[in-house]
């Protein structure tokens, strides 16, 4: 359904494409590039884990040969021939032969790994770094949809905000026309109105700050979204708060600790490396090894000129063949000595990113517990400061009609009305902030615990 969403003719390629929370996680998990890389890496590593099992499976090989030989000779007996062997001739004399010989070896070869202290380890190994992919490829849909959450929350904070500058940049403006009249009349001072020049082109910089800001982020959720270039988006949510977090500091902590995928990648790489020490310490053991061949060959053999005789010109010649076949086994036995101190190195190395895979674990324990307690914190203040900055918000709209009106009676200088301005814009502000704060602790607090509501899934 959410396909349909995107735009897909040229005609419409320009039409904003408006979306609420809930469509552009959707939409963005369906095309993060980041969780497309997390689906090649699990390829990757099952394709590594294939491997691992390949390497101690038999291996069947055709080999063949053909060799071709001549030789012209007026010695009686030749020896160590290549492809022909030792040949005796009955030449006396100046007698001389022309020997030529064509061999054809076709066969099969099988090895077998009977024994490898290796063979465990490096399966243990390649089976951890799959099921290290996999917890990785859970953790990484955490993250794309925490990014695009964050994403998308950010734009609705700069969407708030415009109409915040707006609303006072229209009191200024209004503002600055009252003061310009008030002195044309001669009621107030030329300070007056250079006050209230300086607070429009205070908003007027606001309001062109926040509108930059809305273009900027909502560039960020199309990216995050991974959307073409050209293709423009819309929020068709406001600002608004979410539904309180529901569990309390400890639970959040202990739902963060027992169901987080980053922490069991974290383990099963662990696992893996404990894998490899041994993979390093079977270097160093004895490896058994069998191989089987068979084969059939054919020779051919001409002898198209023997003489022996020159001067009575008396020639010969003759050819023989045939074929036979052969088979064998072979048992091998490796059994390293000294390697100059590799296999004690390499298991050395290996206990070492052991044992960085177990601090890399305590470290992942402590960022997250910080993680949650910092959500966690900033979503108890920010919902006061949401009472407080909306309370703050209405009293000083009030503060403004009554300065606004103190002021044009000539009873409260001008300098009263714009601190009540300002400080209502303050107010107004730090209202989006804080609603924008609460929305980002909770889907934080949904990032490091996993805890999605019902409405959201």
């Amino acid at each position: 359904m959410l396909a349909l969403l995107l735009p897909c003719t040229p005609a419409t390629a320009q039409q904003p494409l408006s979306l609420g929370l809930q469509q552009a996680i959707e939409l963005g998990m369906g095309r993060s590039l980041a969780l497309r890389n997390s689906d090649l890496e699990l390829d990757e590593s099952r394709a590594l884990q294939g491997l691992a099992r390949a390497r101690f499976m038999p291996k069947l090989d055709l080999v063949a040969l053909g060799t071709y030989a001549q030789v012209s000779t007026n010695v009686g007996f030749i020896s160590n021939l290549s492809a022909i062997g030792d040949l005796n001739f009955d030449l006396s004399g100046d007698g001389y032969a022309v020997v030529q010989n064509t061999f054809v070896n076709v066969g099969l070869a099988l090895t077998l790994p009977l024994i490898d202290f290796a063979r465990s380890p490096l399966q243990q190994a390649a089976r951890a770094g799959m099921q290290s992919a996999q917890a990785e490829q859970v953790e990484q849909q955490r993250t794309t949809r925490y990014a695009i959450q964050s994403a998308y929350l950010n734009a609705q904070l700069a969407e708030a905000l415009i109409p915040v500058w707006e609303s006072a940049l229209q009191v200024s403006t209004r503002l600055l026309r009252d003061a310009k009249a008030i002195r044309r009349e001669g009621l107030a001072a030329r300070i007056d109105t250079l006050q209230a020049e300086a607070l429009l082109e205070t908003d007027r910089l606001g309001l062109v700050e926040a509108r930059s800001q809305r273009q900027v982020n909502l560039s960020a959720l199309a990216r995050s979204l991974n959307l073409p270039a050209k293709q423009t988006i819309s929020l068709s949510e406001p600002l608004r708060p979410m539904p309180a977090w529901p569990l309390s500091l400890e639970a959040s902590l202990e739902q963060a600790m027992v169901d987080r995928p980053a922490l069991e990648a974290l383990q099963q790489q662990r696992r893996a490396e404990l894998a490899r020490v041994q993979v390093a310490r079977a270097s160093g053991l004895p490896q058994v090894g069998l191989l089987l061949g068979a084969g059939i060959s054919g020779d051919w053999l001409n002898v198209p000129t023997a003489g022996t005789n020159q001067t009575t010109n008396v020639q010969a010649s003759g050819s023989a063949s045939g074929s036979f076949y052969d088979w064998g086994a072979v048992v091998s036995l490796r059994q390293p000595i000294f390697d100059g101190g590799l296999t004690r190195e390499s298991v050395a190395l290996a206990r070492r990113r052991a044992e960085r895979g177990e601090v890399a674990i305590d470290l992942a324990r402590q960022t997250i517990t910080q993680q949650v307690e910092t959500f966690y914190a900033n979503h108890q203040a920010s919902g006061a400061q949401m009472k407080a900055a909306s309370a703050a918000a209405n009293a000083g709209a009030e503060a403004v009609r009554d300065a606004l009106l103190r002021y044009r009676a000539g009873v409260a200088p001008i300098t009263e009305l714009l601190v009540a301005q300002r400080n209502l814009q303050v107010a107004r502000s730090a209202a989006a902030a804080a609603i924008h704060r609460w929305n980002l602790s909770r889907v934080g607090l949904e990032l490091e615990t996993g805890q999605v509501s019902a409405k959201e899934i």
